[in-house]
């Protein structure tokens, strides 16, 4: 399919013209582009698209502007995805605008130069494509709150302006001062995708031109332009004309008329309570465009909320009394608990929508001939859970069958569909969730610290608002953790983190934390006592740590048989054992990426298999957790000694089965929407894990290190 395919009757001179402007233009975004659409002979399909793609940007943002042109394929490694599994350009323009203020705009493009019979297999794999990619970069800009890998995506665009974008000796814009404003989050960032289908043939081929929104992708629309279009495209191509009218033809609203540009986010809308006898009243840090679906509530690797006020008296007084009979390993958590003031609560408006939520579900039912007797609704921080008599007429497969009905044709983004007895229960998303501060939720937590603690609090279950724990004892030894960008991975590692450390002393749990990413969202752990031998960031180090381990539980056996008792838990409650053991937590963030190296997988594989079950006995618990932790990375040995599955929001369904055992992980609302599978529940367990600010978590480690 190249352009002979358009039969645009053009001269020879002209298309000669044609063909050197169309590579032209593409090795200006990278050679490889060239090179590849010549390897693959794909009769630079592939190419065209892509300068098609280049060429509206160019004119959409503005010919006079500087540009800067990446093909992401060079760039997957940065992205944290695989390549051929991204969108396809980058576009970065900077401005001055009239008042004098920096402003970059950020364009995202994937591109598919196509037969029709192809069209709908290909704009599903396009607006995937481009949906991860825009998520990614969406989420380290703006995404609320502030990452502790911002100021690195920073950075990083701060990098390509330097490399990507050329200025003239004698130019007026001082690049290193816009550099600078980049890096350090001052100036305004507008960012759009599209995801681009042309369609080039057969010649008698419908009229197909459309421009959508594409879903679950801020900003984000997917252009199709038909046989007809793309030849008008083409020609105007050559002229470089200005093609907006073409692309307007297809689209019933203008999504060109004005570009807005945000600064990178540092705080989150949240409900902010003064005490607990007073009702909480909302705070918001901005306001959405009009139009804009109400933002769901973030929290990954978040500086928000603001810093804690300082408590007064009578909390002071009635803190001390707790600080004084505290269970927890260090008496001065008790304070730092009790004195924290924010948190969050249903509001009028809340209940309000979960009604409105009963009649919208039971009149869909209803329409698609199923019972709809309900039974019992409750709002939970991340959905309405409704409960409904389950009979012949009325079966999770039924309801799991028209779900994108509910979604399209009555607004209900139904998330999960549970089976109870006599009962089924459907959970329906919220548009305004409910944000669950780790204080509040440990506010009502009561651990028995006297021996060590391991069973540890993770979150609220959605069903009742009860504690979610992971016990090593109780559960599988071992746990593997996935969730993609967003997820909330980050926050639930940070929640074991430091529930093992609120609820141990040192002597009772000691923890290795390893760390491919260098650590970038542990720094706050580094003082941390509990923490052995640093954030370890290096494979031949963690490899070599991890076989101790097998030596350490051998060792731990021996100790056992000594004191003639079956576990360390035992023997630390033995009034005289010879040797008190402590409980070693081995937390591995991200293991995927060095289980690509041959030899890590191996090792790592071979001591895992080893521990085996025999860990549990002697006090030793591997967390492990991974983005994707597909099949080449993750074998079915490994995978099997990880029986413990907590599971945050997910790519696809495929990934959902590797990690859950089953697909709904996909359907997750992520920010630490949690699905958790653990040894010895009957079944999956939904729940909320709660966020924890980056003040607040430093005042903790502050307080266990002092």
């Amino acid at each position: 399919m190249g352009i002979e395919d358009l039969n645009l009757k053009m001269s020879d001179s002209d298309a000669r013209k044609l063909t050197e402007q169309l590579i032209n233009d593409a090795n200006d975004i990278s050679g490889d582009l060239v090179l590849r659409a010549a390897k693959r002979g794909r009769n630079a399909s592939e190419l065209i698209g892509v300068v098609l793609s280049r060429y509206m940007i160019r004119h959409e943002i503005g010919r006079a502007r500087r540009f800067g042109w990446y093909f992401l394929d060079d760039y997957a490694e940065w992205l944290g995805q695989r390549e051929e599994h991204i969108a396809d350009i980058l576009a970065l323009a900077p401005e001055q605008s009239a008042d004098g203020q920096l402003q970059l705009a950020v364009i995202i493009a994937e591109s598919k130069y196509i037969d029709i019979a192809n069209l709908s297999a290909k704009r599903k794999e396009s607006q995937k494509q481009l949906r991860d990619t825009m998520r990614r970069i969406n989420d380290a800009l703006f995404g609320n709150p502030k990452r502790l890998d911002r100021e690195l995506w920073l950075s990083r665009f701060s990098d390509l302006m330097l490399s990507g974008i050329q200025y003239p000796a004698n130019s007026p814009i001082d690049l290193a001062a816009w550099r600078r404003a980049v890096r350090e989050g001052r100036c305004g960032i507008y960012l759009r995708g599209y995801s681009h289908i042309f369609v080039s043939g057969p010649s008698e081929s419908d009229e197909c031109s459309e421009l959508v929104a594409v879903a679950d992708a801020d900003n984000s629309y997917q252009e199709v332009f038909s046989r007809s279009r793309l030849r008008e495209l083409v020609t105007s191509y050559l002229k470089d004309a200005d093609p907006t009218s073409i692309r307007k033809a297809s689209a019933d609203q203008d999504i060109w008329a004005e570009q807005e540009y945000r600064k990178p986010s540092e705080r989150i809308e949240i409900v902010h309570r003064r005490n607990r006898s007073v009702e909480s009243d909302e705070v918001s840090s901005g306001v959405p465009s009009s139009g804009s679906p109400p933002p769901q509530l973030p929290y990954v690797g978040s500086s928000a909320p603001a810093a804690l006020p300082a408590p007064n008296a009578a909390v002071l007084e009635s803190s001390e009394e707790m600080a004084e009979n505290s269970q927890w390993a260090h008496p001065g958590l008790a304070l730092l608990f009790s004195s924290y003031e924010g948190g969050t609560s249903d509001s009028a408006a809340d209940a309000e929508w979960l009604k409105h939520v009963e009649n919208l579900c039971k009149g869909a039912l209803q329409q698609f001939q199923l019972q709809s007797k309900l039974l019992t609704s409750t709002l939970t921080p991340n959905a309405a859970l409704l409960k409904f008599q389950g009979s012949a007429n009325l079966t999770v497969e039924q309801v799991m069958r028209r779900r994108s009905e509910f979604l399209t044709t009555h607004k209900l983004n139904v998330i999960s569909v549970r089976a109870e007895p006599g009962v089924v229960a459907i959970a329906v998303a919220r548009q305004n969730r409910r944000v669950l501060h780790l204080p509040d939720v440990w506010a009502d937590w009561h651990p028995d610290c006297s021996s060590g603690n391991d069973s540890l609090l993770i979150g609220l279950k959605e069903e009742d608002s009860s504690f979610l724990f992971l016990s090593p004892r109780n559960n599988a030894p071992h746990t593997l953790i996935a969730g993609s960008t967003g997820s909330g991975k980050s926050v639930l590692m940070q929640n074991i983190i430091l529930a093992i450390a609120c609820t141990n002393t040192p002597a009772q749990a000691k923890l290795t934390l390893i760390d491919p990413k260098l650590g970038v969202d542990y720094f706050a752990f580094e003082q941390l006592p509990h923490l052995q031998g640093g954030i370890i960031d290096d494979q031949k180090v963690a490899i070599e740590r991890l076989g101790d381990l097998v030596d350490e539980m051998n060792r731990r056996y021996s100790v056992l048989k000594e004191n003639r008792v079956g576990n360390i838990f035992d023997l630390n409650k033995k009034p005289n054992p010879t040797e008190r053991l402590p409980f070693l937590w081995i937390i591995h963030d991200e293991f995927a990426e060095w289980m690509m190296t041959p030899e890590y997988a191996t090792a790592v594989s071979d001591i895992v298999g080893r521990l085996g079950v025999k860990a549990r006995a002697a006090g030793i618990s591997l967390v492990f957790a991974a983005q994707r932790p597909d099949a080449n990375v993750m074998p079915m040995q490994l995978r099997a000694n990880l029986g413990n599955r907590l599971v945050l929001r997910v790519d696809g369904e495929g990934t959902s089965e590797i990690a859950l055992g089953e697909k709904g992980a996909e359907r997750l609302l992520g920010k630490g929407h949690l699905a958790a599978k653990l040894e010895g529940e009957p079944e999956i367990v939904f729940a909320q894990v709660p966020f924890v600010s980056n003040e607040f978590l430093t005042q903790v480690v502050a307080s266990l290190s002092s």
